[in-house]
Formats: structure tokens, C-alpha cells, sequence
């Protein structure tokens, strides 16, 4: 197969769908070493993704095509051409809102939700317009749609009409050489160092979003905690600046425990088991994912979690991590206090990481490989 793949949606690899994007292309450079592959991507973040096959090749485009505007409007001309001149048997774009409304050859797409169908002010009046109105139309023009939850699969049937056979549920990986348990006192040092973080700690990672993220509640929560639990422990809350960032960050600062919340910053991947591993908590207060990375994560690495009962969240935390309802301040005190004062065993540790080698990468690579094979028609 000759493959079209756009990876214009890294974001400057600080998000979920980057984390899938590099994931996905290194684990099918394993499982393909016979397709041609045509990752296109900005030249500004090609170090983002690493090939190791010959038959990967990167083709890299300037700022200007990278602006979002820019970048629809040239997945809706110039890419339909691109791939009849370069014969794509395929093109997977795995961003709903880079879809061609216009097809040269048969398009698979990752859709990882439809939170912008559900979800009032999740971004600015125009992009809520786009996605509300064009959006639908783009997801309906793919001829195989992957999804990361059966609850995705599920809104994506009922909220944008696609009928269900034209989906497949394939559940992402996470990359189980990294996310894995680190010592504790050697991981203690490390981040006494580097982060001057001392003290016990609850964990939120998250890039920095307001309201979709629901840092507020939990700042509110923590409080709470703090005020009748007379808790040492402190608020870490590493994340990029995103949409309403500033709103987060003000309500920390007005905080009666603001001494205690930390923006440590977006954090370095190889940082993250670190903080996984020696957190008290892994709390994950989402009002709506897809997948929800971190969950899986922090649980490779032996850490507590506790999340969200709401949208993929339910369904990727199992019966493994206690949940609450993210709308509610006082659950996610209760659920807080709970998950910290019963403590963690070694039992659930375990569990937890036994539950988190499912979620593996070289079967989901395996799986979108025969997606595209069946959607090309070889």
C-alpha cells in the first residue's frame, strides 16, 4: 500500500491525540515493514516524530501551512491533489477537523471524541460554529472511522449519523518503556531536585483548560480536603496553558491554600513517571475525554487514581478506580478523602498495573493496519 498519513495536529506534542499520533507511526514502523508511508507534518515539529524504517518518510511544510485556517483549507484543496499525484491507495487523517470534504482515495480517520457536539463554550463562538457545522459533514465524508471508546463510537453514531459499521473501536496503548514504576526514594530525590517537591502530593495531568479540564472544582475540593483533613499535602497541576488558562490560574492564586497549588509547567514525557510514582493521588476531574491518557498511565506506574464517571472515562478506568461526578465539588472531596485515607494497597497496586499492560500499542498498530487494508481494499 502506498499511505497518506497527516500529522498536522501534534500541537507541539503536548496533547493526547500527539501522544497517539507518535505512538501510533512508531509501533506500525514495527508491524509494516512493506507499506510506503507518507507522514506529512509541519517542518517546525518534524523531531516530534522518529522513524527508524525506510519505507517511512517524513515530507515537511513551512509555518504557513501549519496556521489551522491555512492548514483546513489545505487539507480541502491541495491534499485531494497531493494524493492523486502521489497515488495514495489510502489517507489516514487522525483529526476529525482536518477530514477532506474532497476524496482522491478512500480516507480513514481517528475521531477520538465529539465533545464539541456536547459541550457549550468548549472553545471561541467561530471554531464552535465549525464544529457544530462542518465538522459533522467532514466525519460523515470518511470512508472507515477508528475510535478510542465504545462511549466515542456510541456519540458518534447518534450525534453525527454514522452508522456503526463504518467504526471500530480500537483502545490506544501507552508506552509501557517509559510508563512504568520508578523507586520511590530514587524518584523522591529526582523530583526534590528538580521541582524543590518535597511534601506529599495529588496529581491533576492535564494541559491547563477551563472549563472543559474542570481544574476549578478540584482547587475547590482540595480546599475542602485540606480544611478538614489538616492534610500536608499539596496540588500539582503540570500542564501547557491552554484555553482559559488564565482562569484556572487566578482561582488558584485566590485560593486560601494557594501556598499549596503548583503550575510546575508542561512536563518533559521522561518526568511523568516520576510524579506517577510517588504521588498519594492521581486525580483526573475531566468533564469529557475520548480516552484519558493518564489514567492508564499513572496506573503503570503503581499509582492511586481516582476520575471522572463521566463520558470514556467510566469505561477506560474499569472497575479498577473509584469515580465521582465531576460536576460536584463535594464527590470530589468525598472521593478524595476516601481514596487517601483508606490508602492505596499493595493488591490494588498491582492490579492496577496488571490492568495497564492491556492497553497495548503493537496491537492497536496490528488492528489500524488491517483497517487499512479492508478500507483500501487489498
Amino acid at each position: 500500500m502506498n499511505i497518506g498519513f497527516s500529522a498536522f495536529v501534534m500541537q507541539g506534542g503536548r496533547s493526547g491525540v500527539a501522544s497517539y499520533i507518535r505512538e501510533l507511526i512508531r509501533h506500525l514502523q514495527q508491524e509494516d515493514p512493506v507499506s510506503h508511508y507518507d507522514i506529512m507534518m509541519p517542518l517546525r515539529e518534524a523531531d516530534l516524530i522518529k522513524l527508524t524504517s525506510p519505507n517511512f518518510y517524513k515530507t515537511l511544510y513551512s509555518g504557513v501551512v501549519s496556521h489551522p485556517v491555512v492548514n483546513i483549507a489545505w487539507h480541502n484543496t491541495m491534499l485531494p491533489l497531493i494524493g492523486k499525484i502521489k497515488k495514495f491507495d489510502l489517507l489516514h487523517v487522525p483529526s476529525y477537523r482536518r477530514i477532506p470534504l474532497v476524496k482522491t482515495c478512500p480516507i480513514v480517520a481517528t475521531v477520538h471524541d465529539v465533545a464539541t457536539l456536547s459541550m457549550d463554550a468548549k472553545y471561541d463562538a467561530a471554531r464552535m460554529f465549525y464544529n457544530r457545522r462542518i465538522v459533522p459533514a467532514q466525519i460523515r465524508n470518511a470512508d472507515h472511522i477508528i475510535t478510542v471508546s465504545h462511549y466515542s463510537k456510541k456519540d458518534i453514531v447518534e450525534r453525527v449519523g454514522v452508522p456503526p459499521g463504518k467504526i471500530t473501536v480500537l483502545y490506544s496503548g501507552i508506552n509501557h518503556q517509559i510508563f512504568k514504576p520508578v523507586e520511590k526514594q530514587a524518584a523522591r530525590a529526582q523530583l526534590a531536585e528538580k521541582y524543590n517537591l518535597g511534601k506529599p502530593f495529588i496529581i491533576y495531568v492535564s494541559r491547563l483548560e477551563h472549563p472543559a479540564k474542570n481544574h476549578v472544582r478540584l482547587i475547590e475540593a482540595f480546599e475542602r480536603f485540606k480544611a478538614e483533613t489538616d492534610s500536608p499535602h499539596k496540588l500539582v497541576l503540570p500542564g501547557a496553558d491552554w484555553n482559559g488558562a488564565p482562569v484556572i490560574r487566578a482561582r488558584a492564586a485566590a485560593s486560601p491554600v494557594h501556598g499549596d497549588i503548583l503550575f510546575p509547567g508542561f512536563l518533559p514525557l521522561e518526568d511523568l513517571p516520576l510524579f506517577y510514582s510517588v504521588c498519594d493521588l492521581m486525580a483526573f476531574p475531566s468533564l469529557f475525554e475520548g480516552f484519558g491518557f493518564p489514567i492508564i498511565e499513572a496506573l503503570a506506574c503503581g499509582a492511586p487514581v481516582m476520575c471522572s464517571n463521566t463520558s470514556s472515562m467510566r469505561e477506560i478506568a474499569g472497575n479498577v478506580v473509584p469515580k465521582f461526578n465531576p460536576h460536584s465539588t463535594e464527590e470530589i472531596t468525598q472521593c478524595l478523602k476516601k481514596t487517601l485515607l483508606e490508602g492505596w494497597s499493595e493488591e490494588k497496586r498491582l492490579h492496577g498495573i496488571a490492568y495497564a499492560a492491556e492497553f497495548d500499542w503493537n496491537r492497536t498498530a496490528r488492528q489500524t493496519l488491517d483497517i487499512y487494508e479492508r478500507t483500501a481494499g487489498l
